[in-house]
């Protein structure tokens, strides 16, 4: 149980991340793309690096920065290509419930591989 709260919170501040960064790019960067979406997850980089660089919030995440990125990277990508192909309408509620879903699925595939691996060492 233990395990599945700290996941939780992991995507929680994933979800936060991205949000903010998705508020803050509407304005900086209005057209839906893989650019944005290229833009977004480099900054979401960036901000992870930070937090991992905290001391409080070091083990917020347990994923390394470079690898715990790839979540809200894969999620604004997919948006926006969703978005582009018609398939949703930006800042729709779909849209915004496909962004947390692709998250989460990307996250868990992730938790799941890395588990795998550390069982093997």
């Amino acid at each position: 149980m233990k395990e599945i709260t700290k996941h939780l919170k992991v995507i929680v501040v994933l979800i936060l991340i991205q949000f903010l960064l998705d508020m803050l790019y509407v304005y900086i960067y209005p057209t839906v793309n893989p650019i944005r979406a290229t833009i977004i997850g480099c900054s979401a980089l960036i901000i992870l690096y930070l937090i991992s660089l905290i001391p409080y919030t070091k083990n917020l995440i347990d994923l390394k920065p470079y690898i715990s990125f790839i979540p809200i990277y894969s999620s604004a990508l997919f948006g926006a290509l969703l978005v582009q192909a018609d398939f949703v309408k930006s800042k729709s509620a779909a849209s915004g419930i496909a962004h947390v879903v692709i998250l989460i699925v990307t996250y868990v595939v992730i938790a799941v591989i890395k588990r795998t691996y550390e069982k093997k060492k």
